[in-house]
């Protein structure tokens, strides 16, 4: 078997890096994926110690998935042998929130793999995977300057937080705060990727932002109006009532048949707080939030028309949310139970840039 998902609880990182390493005996993982809940620590560590000959990567989390099953207190991993990826180069770019050059990091990533000609003839194989550490809240400028450094994919997601614990990322034995762990695996079988966001656009009404900061991810004009009194107008509710209304009608990027989503957080210091940020000049819709089961599976089926070899889905925190409220984890979940499959509730997911309350999954044949 190409890739193995197991989901894990232990008394410590050290507990849960021994059952990891029962349960997978007899496998050569080149890469171990993990989504461990913010409760423990040093989960990176004990995995590397487990599995010293794997590349490991991972990401802090507020609640996991794996297959069929959704938990919290928990440790998802995914593991991944020569059948299914036959290359991997890690590399940790620390210090984001002071906008470092990517540049020189993504031409080591190039050339270990031969330079970018040779990346990027083998780009239907070559895939890669961003994990953010969410506190700098730069994912949008990481990205945009991502997208200046190299043309290969990366998807991925930020970490999340339990009701304890440390927002982290990691890869090897370390663990990084304020910092991005990227990944370029080159796949056996060749990938896709797909997003969901079960957002629909609610109102046809064109609204451009025209004052904005998007250091502190804060809007504050619609129309050279107040961006609060604008979004109730479009709404046609009363202003006061406008944050009941953020997460089941987020804000949206529209380009033809696609949505990038950008949900509203908290009034503030004269706008409104976002989870990802929006510059100025930049052209919404008000959206408003569907059927995320129905939804995702129609998103699942349209790409996977196959039986791949592992699933990797970045859900996006207020979605698990949703489902939670709507008592749809179980049918959620049944989706992915098709296919061996892990991820995690993230704090916003990469695709082309940062979005949130989206699911982006890679799937790999």
């Amino acid at each position: 078997m190409a890739i193995k998902t197991i989901s894990i609880k232990g008394t410590d990182s050290q507990d849960m890096a021994r059952q990891a390493h029962d349960t997978l005996a007899g496998f050569q993982p080149k890469l171990l994926l993990f989504f461990a809940s913010s409760i423990y620590n040093n989960p990176g560590a004990a995995l590397k110690a487990a599995f010293p000959d794997s590349e490991v990567i991972g990401s802090s989390s507020h609640s996991e998935y794996c297959n069929t099953g959704f938990t919290s207190g928990s440790v998802s991993i995914m593991a991944m042998d020569a059948g299914s990826v036959e290359d991997i180069c890690v590399r940790v770019i620390e210090n984001i929130g002071s906008d470092p050059d990517l540049r020189p990091t993504l031409e080591e990533m190039h050339d270990y793999y031969g330079g970018v000609d040779a990346v990027l003839s083998d780009y239907e194989r070559c895939v890669g995977i961003v994990l953010f550490e969410c506190g700098p809240k730069v994912e949008e400028v990481f990205m945009d300057r991502l997208g200046t450094a190299t043309d290969l994919l990366f998807v991925g997601g930020s970490s999340s937080t339990a009701d304890r614990g440390e927002s982290l990322v990691y890869a090897g034995d370390r663990s990084y705060s304020g910092a991005a762990v990227l990944a370029i695996l080159k796949t056996v079988n060749g990938y896709d990727v797909l997003k969901t966001q079960s957002a629909h656009v609610f109102s046809e009404r064109k609204l451009l932002v025209t004052k904005s900061n998007m250091r502190s991810r804060t809007l504050y004009e619609f129309d050279n109006r107040p961006c609060g009194e604008v979004y109730a107008e479009v709404l046609g509710i009363p202003q006061e009532e406008i944050q009941n209304y953020f997460v089941c009608n987020p804000l949206g990027v529209v380009a033809g048949d696609e949505i990038f989503v950008r949900t509203f957080n908290e009034i503030q210091d004269g706008g409104i707080t976002l989870h990802c940020g929006l510059p100025e000049g930049t052209e919404i819709n008000v959206l408003k939030i569907g059927n995320i089961v129905e939804d995702t599976q129609k998103a699942l089926d349209e790409v996977i028309t196959y039986q791949p070899a592992g699933v990797v889905n970045f859900n996006c925190l207020y979605r698990t949310l949703e489902i939670l409220n709507k008592n749809q984890v179980e049918s959620y979940c049944a989706l992915f139970g098709r296919y061996p499959s892990i991820g995690f509730s993230t704090n916003g997911e990469a695709f082309f840039g940062h979005i949130n309350e989206t699911s982006t999954i890679l799937v790999i044949k």
